[in-house]
């Protein structure tokens, strides 16, 4: 096809029906979009047991086994100690109510001169009670069938994209470079150092970000567990973990961490202020070394986001996409400013931008293209120090 703008329309229709499939069969890709996922983030693990002289498949099966013997640790150690904590905060809300009816509210009003309050149990449940019906009412017996009949589907989805997502993980693994090698071949030759070169520097930024993050979570999260618990909050040990899974969302948890250790020391030692005290150094050392010692080493400056590009990154994903747009919002954004930055550097060598100068031994050279017509390109070159002017003409063949 030899005319540019409608070869251009016919990319541009292929990729709109291309997307809109995809998005007709989402429920059916989600599972391979994951599975693809957890491949690229196990695959360099993968490469480096082979190194060592593994079979590519012992070195999947390794890599499975030792994921599966983490989660039994967890679940064999930090499970019942948080849901003991879970425990403990709930058989404690009764005790809640009572403080602060009897003590916070009293003390709020004689502080603020605010009018005398109270939290009314039975309010609350009535409130509750008409927002599921309200909502969630069932008029006949057709209603509860299909309701069911929903619940089964979205239950056997579920546990079928669980039972999916290792199975086509692994098979990903096994033909992760085979799969490479053909996304490569699919590449126009004359994009093809562009293209790799993109997609390394994007892979540099996931890298970086997916594995320092990571250790962030962790180490953030020990920070606040072990902070809480040493200064005698009973539920420290779930808000920390809590607060350390929730910073993969900037800022999101320390606020989550911060109100709920504030609450907790509430309810276990009621107005105190040395507490309080502790709670807030606790999270002041949390940031700290978040901001002076994780980020720098473990993230450092691939990323490439400010402050405010990643507060702006993270509210636009939730706006756009939810909970899970806050998830994936930095690293979206990261791969946006590598491909803004390449596109910045083909329009300033593009004739929209204008001339281009070379620093050279010489001089400088300044270049200047002009584009005649389809077929004919000028190229003028002059040397500030020589004062000449070399013109070349290119004539372009026909496709």
């Amino acid at each position: 096809m030899r005319d540019p703008v409608l070869r251009r329309i016919f990319i541009l229709a292929g990729m709109v029906l291309f997307f809109w499939v995809i998005y007709l069969l989402s429920p059916v890709v989600i599972p391979f979009v994951i599975a693809f996922f957890i491949a690229y983030l196990f695959s360099p693990i993968v490469a480096k047991l082979q190194k060592i002289g593994l079979p590519r498949w012992l070195s999947i099966s390794f890599v499975f086994v030792a994921i599966i013997v983490v989660m039994i640790l967890i679940g064999w150690y930090i499970v019942p100690m948080a849901w003991a904590q879970l425990l403990y905060a709930r058989d404690h809300i009764p005790e809640m109510i009572h403080w602060i009816n009897e003590t916070f509210l009293p003390w709020a009003s004689s502080t603020f001169n605010l009018e005398p309050m109270e939290v009314n149990t039975d309010e609350i449940s009535k409130s509750i009670m008409d927002y599921i019906q309200t909502n969630y009412s069932v008029n006949n017996i057709q209603d509860i069938v299909l309701r069911l009949a929903q619940s089964g589907l979205n239950f056997i989805q579920i546990g079928g994209t669980l039972v999916l997502v290792p199975i086509i993980t692994f098979y990903f693994l096994l033909d992760w470079e085979k799969m490479l090698h053909h996304m490569q071949r699919m590449i126009p030759r004359p994009m093809e150092s562009n293209v790799i070169q993109i997609a390394k520097e994007c892979h540099e930024v996931l890298g970086a970000f997916v594995k320092g993050q990571f250790l962030v979570m962790i180490l953030l999260g020990l920070v606040y567990a072990v902070g809480l618990q040493l200064i005698g909050l009973h539920v420290g040990l779930i808000i920390g973990i809590v607060a350390g899974l929730a910073s993969i969302i900037p800022y999101l948890g320390f606020a989550i961490g911060i109100i709920a250790a504030v609450v907790a020391t509430f309810l276990q030692f009621g107005v105190d202020w040395v507490q309080l005290a502790l709670v807030g150094m606790v999270f002041m050392i949390g940031q700290a070394i978040e901001g002076y010692v994780l980020q720098p080493f473990l993230l450092g400056d691939k990323i490439g986001l400010s402050p405010v590009a990643v507060v702006f990154a993270v509210l636009a994903g939730a706006q756009l996409f939810g909970f899970v747009g806050m998830l994936i919002a930095l690293p979206v954004a990261a791969i946006i400013v590598v491909l803004l930055r390449h596109l910045r550097d083909s329009y300033e060598k593009s004739t929209w931008y204008g001339a281009k100068s070379v620093a050279t031994t010489d001089g400088t050279v300044n270049i200047d293209v002009h584009v005649s017509d389809e077929k004919q390109v000028n190229i003028e070159c002059s040397t500030d120090e020589q004062h000449k002017t070399e013109s070349a003409q290119i004539v372009k063949k026909d496709e």
